[in-house]
Order: structure tokens, then sequence, then C-alpha cells
């Protein structure tokens, strides 16, 4: 799980890392988001059902892993990502959920930052408004997570933290 900033492109790049496709439901977001509203149920019902699917289909394929990141709003149904990791464990997989976050501060620069993409990630009161409809503080992150907390940390860094912070059977031959 991320919560907006530049938190999907350490994901991205820990997917090259371990060699696994990723999958970045950001996208979705942006293309949903403009037609239907970011806030309404349409849109909320619509994304989880496309990400559903898509992640249904890359668990069919015969690659080794798969690392898909999206960032958390009020209508992300962690539920459906906890039954994924359990579908990895459960077919001799290993599924982890790995939460990054940072101080509200520094998310908040993020988002205003002028070199990110324009996008519903870019929009300070939109975030706002989504993390005042629910308790992002407390979210219980499903199936075995980590959560790590990327405050001044480059994206490279992060990538670190993660590799480091992995269970020893998921890293398999990568030295870091």
């Amino acid at each position: 799980m991320v919560y907006p900033g530049w938190a999907s492109e350490p994901l991205r790049e820990l997917a090259v890392e371990l060699g696994f496709p990723f999958v970045d439901f950001q996208n979705l977001t942006q293309l949903l988001g403009p037609v239907f509203g970011y806030n309404s149920s349409t849109f909320g019902s619509l994304r989880n059902d496309a990400c559903k699917q898509i992640l249904e289909a890359a668990m069919a394929l015969p690659e080794d892993g798969l690392i898909a990141s999206f960032t958390y709003d009020q209508h992300v149904d962690l539920e459906q990502y906890g039954a994924f990791i359990a579908a990895a464990r459960e077919s001799g997989g290993i599924g982890l959920f790995v939460g990054l976050t940072c101080d509200d501060d520094e998310l908040k620069g993020r988002v205003v930052d002028p070199d990110r993409q324009s996008s519903r990630t870019s929009d300070l009161d939109a975030m706002e408004d989504d993390l005042g409809n629910d308790d992002a503080g407390s979210v219980e992150l499903p199936g075995p997570s980590i959560e790590i907390n990327t405050t001044g940390e480059t994206p490279e860094h992060t990538v670190q933290n993660i590799l480091a912070m992995l269970p020893d059977d998921m890293k398999g031959n990568i030295s870091f």
C-alpha cells in the first residue's frame, strides 16, 4: 500500500531488482477518477473490480512473483488484497503486504511537488479529503505485512529497506 507521494517509484525499482512484473494501479485511478469522480462509489467499485480482475489474471501467469502498487483511499478494499495474499500462500507462494507511509508534512510536500505528474494524488485538498474520510493512521494491513516510514528517504534507500525487511524465504538469491 502506498499513500500519495512517490511511493510507487521504489516499488517499481524493487520489481526490477527482484525480476517481477509491476502493476501500478495508480494509472487506473488516473483513468477512472476524472470520469466518475474520485469520491464516488461508482469510481471505487469500478476500480476495485478492475484491480481484482487484473490481479486474478496476473496470478494465473507462470511468473514467479508480482508487485502491485496502489494509493490508499476510502474506496480501497483491503480485504480483497488480503485474499490475494492468502491465495498466493495457498498455492505455495509467498504473499506480503508492504505499507509505505511518511510523516504528514512530508506527504503534503510530495503531493504538491511541481515535479510530480499531474494527477489525483497531486491534489492536496483531495488527499486531505480522502484521509479525512477514514482513519488512515489506524488502517490494519491485510495478511502478513510490514510497514515502512519513508520520511526523508530516497526511493533507492526505500528499496534497500524493503529488501532488508523481507522474510528470508522471499529474498532467494538476492544480494543487496
